[in-house]
């Protein structure tokens, strides 16, 4: 079954056929600066209807305009895990007097693709930056372990957890020491109300799959925190996952709210 087109087709359908939609929250000059020059093409990618980026653009937005004195929000935020290569590319980063947030946002991902295996070169010591964190076996052993997880993107939530580990070290040590860090995965979890879209067969698949992202959400939670207690003393980093469903109640007081849950089924 093709997950990515029978979900695709869906919301094309939904938006009166077209695969297009305007942002229901715009960005400031800035953070349209910053989404021009992030991994893959994030600004055309966040208007089309299956969109992670819009998603991400449309409700974290929102969120800094509902907490504008407290906060500010950046999009794709780029750092390099290893001494060289691809950087990690990090959706959002929400920044305040006393905490700094990593976001990975998802939409559909995991409903039609499966957890990455992870690139030869996290296997190899000799790629490890000297700002690595404890040692580079550890964090080998860990991207090994990664495979135990089939729909829920572990090996990409690893890898931000190096990038951010080394700016901890490398980067403005006493900016860090004075916040609370936390790396956080939002998932979009499909809701009844959609899944009663799909033909009965189709939807029995989309909500057996639902199960496992839930039970592999929680999972990793355990599985990134028992790796931050045992093998980074920074005691003010920790990891969560959870759901855009669930914290929709952030921003009830946006003008932008009614149209965010229409469109995305929350």
């Amino acid at each position: 079954m093709d997950n990515y087109k029978i979900l695709t087709d869906k919301l094309t359908s939904l938006n009166q056929g077209s695969f297009f939609t305007d942002l229901i929250c715009v960005p400031t000059e800035n953070q349209l600066d910053k989404l021009k020059k992030g991994s893959g093409n994030p600004k055309s990618e966040m208007r089309q209807v299956n969109s992670s980026a819009g998603l991400a653009v449309n409700y974290w937005r929102a969120y800094e305009l509902c907490h504008s004195k407290e906060i500010s929000v950046e999009f794709e935020w780029k750092k390099r895990p290893l001494q060289y290569g691809t950087p990690a590319n990090i959706d959002v980063v929400i920044r305040a007097s006393d905490y700094v947030w990593f976001v990975e946002s998802k939409f559909l991902e995991p409903y039609y693709s499966k957890n990455e295996i992870p690139n030869d070169s996290y296997e190899d010591i000799s790629k490890y930056s000297t700002y690595t964190k404890d040692s580079p076996e550890s964090w080998i052993a860990l991207f090994q372990k990664t495979n135990e997880f089939e729909y829920y993107n572990v090996t990409q939530l690893c890898r931000h957890l190096l990038a951010i580990s080394k700016d901890m070290i490398k980067g403005n040590k006493k900016y860090y020491q004075q916040k609370q860090v936390r790396l956080i995965s939002v998932t979009w979890d499909m809701p009844d109300s959609f899944l009663s879209l799909f033909p009965k067969e189709i939807a029995e698949e989309f909500k057996n799959r639902r199960s496992i992202i839930r039970e592999e959400a929680k999972k990793s939670e355990a599985f990134i925190n028992d790796f931050i207690k045992k093998h980074l003393d920074f005691h003010n980093l920790e990891y969560k996952a959870i759901k855009y469903n669930d914290i929709i109640g952030e921003i009830k007081d946006s003008q932008y709210v009614e149209r965010i849950k229409k469109q995305y089924f929350l």
